[in-house]
Order: structure tokens, then sequence, then C-alpha cells
């Protein structure tokens, strides 16, 4: 039987998570003492297999009779340190790429399908490259939430106060949640409630993106194909799409967010990530590169120009949706109530929206 968190404790296995802790402070030390963040090319794979290393090399000085076994792959987590038949516990690697503040990182699926199943007890291991840093702590204290995308993921946050845990949030313990047939289940009003406070909000919801839609970083690609690539599902290029999906799909991103009007890319940039799986590293492009055009007699700008070329595919959008007329009245409200354009360009807009209206039903 695993000791699981919480668990009322006897003396050996106290001894036993103290021993585990050791384990840790030793390992941490000697990458420290390597400099690992000295690496060239994948830094997340060579911290990984620094990690185990280390984690070996430790238990041998702490004369600790466990088995050490690096997993790595598609499993959780990626180094066991096996007690005995019945007993392990667990280190998950992770590793950050950004150069600023923060210690958040994405984590694994909530369905941890791929789990271990006698490990308990898992310390998330994560260190930044440049400067090389290392932070680790229970996995549990450092959940700060679970992101939705294509399949639901734990949110890590290594500098969070204990007491912002989700599982403190949401005051169910982690180790009831993972054994639950569908996990999810225990998140979806903490969700739904958090999705309203914060008013549709979703700048937060993309954390680990990079912020510049103008520049996708090949880091940033990389951690997002092999994040993606542990639930089994797959990132798409947008040069990947033909025409007609492309014409779908910028439909669509006007709609859901009208910002990209005035040129505010990000939350569109979200969204396609978010619920598309696709990456476009361009997005100025995509809407409103190239100069003016003549609509209606009146030279407007070409994002103005692009709506109307692609009126079709924005009604098509909104008569596909649930409630196409409330869902157009929104989209209008939020056109009519923009400032940027001059009053000539402004009319064009307008005009073009009211057109759009009289084919939605």
């Amino acid at each position: 039987m695993s000791i699981s968190v919480g668990q009322n404790l006897n003396h050996h296995e106290n001894q036993t998570i103290a021993d585990f802790q050791k384990l840790l402070d030793c390992t941490k030390t000697k990458l420290q003492s390597a400099n690992c963040g000295k690496i060239k090319g994948d830094f997340w794979k060579s911290f990984e297999i620094d990690v185990s290393k280390a984690v070996e090399e430790s238990a041998k000085e702490l004369n600790l009779p466990w088995e050490i076994q690096y997993i790595s792959g598609h499993k959780f987590p990626d180094i066991v340190a096996r007690i005995n038949e019945r007993q392990a516990f667990g280190i998950e690697v992770k590793t950050l790429s950004t150069k600023s503040n923060s210690w958040k990182v994405m984590g694994g699926s909530i369905m941890e399908s791929t789990r271990i199943p006698d490990v308990s007890r898992i310390q998330v291991f994560c260190a930044k490259q440049n400067p090389f840093q290392i932070k680790y702590r229970p996995f549990e204290e450092c959940v700060s939430n679970v992101a939705v995308t294509h399949s639901p993921r734990y949110m890590l946050d290594m500098n969070q106060d204990v007491q912002e845990s989700l599982f403190n949030k949401i005051h169910k313990p982690y180790d009831d949640i993972r054994q639950m047939q569908n996990p999810f289940d225990a998140f979806k009003s903490y969700l739904i409630e958090s999705k309203k406070s914060t008013n549709e909000n979703e700048d937060d919801s993309l954390w680990w993106y990079s912020p510049d839609v103008q520049e996708v970083s090949s880091q940033d690609i990389e951690e997002q194909i092999f994040a993606e690539s542990l639930i089994n599902s797959k990132i798409h290029f947008w040069s990947e799409l033909s025409k007609n999906e492309k014409d779908h799909y910028k439909a669509e991103m006007l709609i859901k967010s009208p910002k990209v009007i005035l040129g505010d890319y990000n939350n569109a940039c979200k969204w396609l990530l978010k619920a598309k799986g696709i990456i476009n590293p361009s997005f100025r492009d995509t809407f409103s590169a190239g100069g003016q055009e003549t609509i209606f007699g009146v030279k407007v700008p070409k994002i103005i120009a692009n709506i109307y070329k692609w009126k079709s595919d924005i009604i098509e959008v909104f008569n596909n949706c649930d409630s196409p007329n409330d869902s157009f009245e929104l989209w209008k409200e939020h056109i009519s109530k923009m400032t940027k354009f001059p009053s000539d360009e402004k009319n064009v807009l307008l005009r073009i929206v009211t057109e759009i209206g009289k084919e939605v039903r």
C-alpha cells in the first residue's frame, strides 16, 4: 500500500518521507554544483536525464536501498524512487524557458491516465536555464488551476502559496480527485464560477503561450507540441490549412474577438490555439496586410475591406450558432462602440455589419 498525502503515518513511514526529502535536497545540490543549465539543445530532455542521474548518485551516497527508475516517455512521473514492492515516490521534471520571474509551467492531463499506479507523494522538480535555478515542491501544492484546451490539464506555479493551491480552493484533496473515474467533475463548478468572476477575460488563460503574437518562439512551439503529444492531440500551423479552412477561422475569430478589427490579436490568437490547436505566427498579415481599398466609394483600411469580402463566411458562422440573432446583436454592439476609425470609415463598417445582419436568422 503506497503512502497517500495527508495519511496518518507511523514512525517508520515518517522516516521514509524524511529520507525522500534528503534525497531531493542532495539531488538539487548536485545539479547546482554541476551547473546543468549550460547544456545546449533540448534543455528539457537533458535536464530530465541529469536529474535521474543525480537522484541515483544521491541515493547511493545516502545509503538508501531504493531502486531509482528513469521512466520518462509519456508516463507520470518521470522518475520513480521505488522503496519496496508496495511503495514508491515520484519526481516529475519540468523546465522553463522564460527569463521572467514567473515559475508557472504546464502540467499533464488531470485524467492522469499515464500515471504509474503505485506511486504516491510526487514532487515537481523544476528548472530555469538562464540563469540556472531549481525549485521543487509537492505536486499538490503547486497546482494553481486547470487549463481547458484540447484536454483539461493542470497548471503549475512553483511560487504560489500553499493555501492558494487549486485543491485548497475547491476543498477537495488531490488524492481523492486523482482516483475519481472522471476527475474533471471535481473542477466543473469552480471553473464556471471563475469564468463568471473574470467577466470573460481570457488574458491569463494561456499564460504559457508567447504574449507577443507576432513573435512565436521555437521553444514555445516545441513545448506546446510536446505537451499536446502527452494527450495524443496534434498542433497544426496556419500555413497547413486550406483556403476554405482559413476563411472559416478568420470569420470565427472576427466574431469571437471583435478587437481584431482594432488590431488587437491577443485573444484571437489564444482562442485559435486553445479551441482549435492551430498556431498562427503572423496575425497581422492574416487580417490587415496591404493598403487601403475602396468600399461604397470610401477608402477604408484593409481590415474593413476584408470584413466586406468575408461577409458570406461571417454569416455562415453566425447561422451555425445556437442563438444566431443574439450572437449577432452582441457582436454588432461591440463594433458600434469602436472609436478607432474616422466617421466615414466607421459608417462603411456599420453598413457592412448591417448587411450581414440581414442574412442572419
